[in-house]
């Protein structure tokens, strides 16, 4: 597939790789007994984990958020151009039907 959806292949390939492991690196850490040098490491990899899940999250958000604004932006410009065209068709519809400009002209009982 290509377009959009590849850009967060990895950003979201990564994220899950992350979660599987912080899963196994939480229980070794929660299972120590001091002193546990493997289970220390364990903890320094669940944090590095962490931090770079969230560094995905936000390069994730970052790429959705300029999608939006761009999504935005395009359907504001279509919105503008309709408007546009509806205006110019008012005032030539408001310039082909004449005011009334006399006395018998206007609608509505005589008083």
């Amino acid at each position: 597939m290509t377009g959009p959806q590849d850009a967060y292949d990895s950003p979201l390939s990564a994220l899950r790789d992350n979660v599987e492991n912080l899963g196994a690196w939480l229980a070794i850490w929660e299972a120590r007994s001091e002193p546990d040098a493997h289970a220390r490491r364990c903890a320094n990899d669940a944090v590095d984990a962490i931090d770079t899940m969230l560094r995905d999250l936000y390069t994730i958000r970052a790429r959705l958020i300029t999608q939006i604004r761009v999504s935005d932006d395009a359907s504001a410009a279509r919105i503008d151009k309709l408007l546009a065209g509806s205006d110019a068709m008012t005032s030539s519809s408001d310039q082909a039907s004449p005011e009334p400009t006399g006395l018998g002209e206007t609608e509505g009982p005589a008083l």
